[in-house]
């Protein structure tokens, strides 16, 4: 359902949270109905309709849980000087064979589709060239791909969580991520960034 309605232009945040009210809604609404067909005691009765009023909103919530960053947005300001090319508009650090790091690839090309005007780049610290021509095929074009040597400040900057996402705006180091804070927030606070 988030991406039925990302697809028909809603924010990232707005495609996240509607299935949720929907499902208490539907919910909501059956106990409403129900209610009245059910003759019981009132403690019987009552459990039964809050039962029935929870049953949409915990089946959903099991298939596609709520995480704890899904609905924050808590990247961190950039103070430091940084020594990364400033002529994209996300950068994102990762680690060769990180699973995570594979993962972002499908978020990068969410947050492309929304705003093809983003320039993204991965950055893969100390990697080798196989490994930039793995991700470069794996990116299909949203995002170009090339390795870094390890860096002190960078890592120091991204508090040696990968991935992390860094936000450039007239390249200038805005907002860094690490993957449990990236969430829907921070991907319509890019979206909109990007002019």
């Amino acid at each position: 359902m988030e991406t039925l309605l990302n697809n028909l232009g809603l924010s990232f945040t707005l495609s996240k949270f509607i299935p949720y009210l929907l499902t208490i809604l539907i919910g909501i609404v059956c106990a409403k109905l129900l209610s009245k067909h059910i003759s019981a005691y009132k403690i019987i009765r009552l459990t039964f309709i809050i039962l029935i009023a929870i049953i949409p909103f915990g089946i959903y919530f099991a298939i596609n849980p709520i995480f704890q960053g899904d609905f924050s947005n808590e990247g961190v300001l950039i103070k430091k000087k940084l020594e990364l090319p400033k002529n994209n508009d996300l950068l994102i650090i990762a680690l060769a064979d990180c699973p995570y790091c594979i993962q972002s690839q499908e978020t990068i090309k969410l947050i492309h589709q929304k705003n093809t005007k983003i320039k993204a780049e991965y950055l893969i610290v100390n990697g080798t060239k196989q490994d930039s021509i793995r991700y470069a095929r794996m990116l299909l074009g949203f995002a170009s791909c090339r390795t870094v040597k390890n860096s002190a400040t960078l890592i120091q900057a991204i508090q040696g969580r990968f991935p992390s996402f860094i936000l450039v705006q007239n390249g200038i180091f805005k907002k860094v991520w690490n993957n449990n804070t990236f969430s829907s927030r921070a991907w319509d606070e890019i979206v909109s960034c990007i002019e």
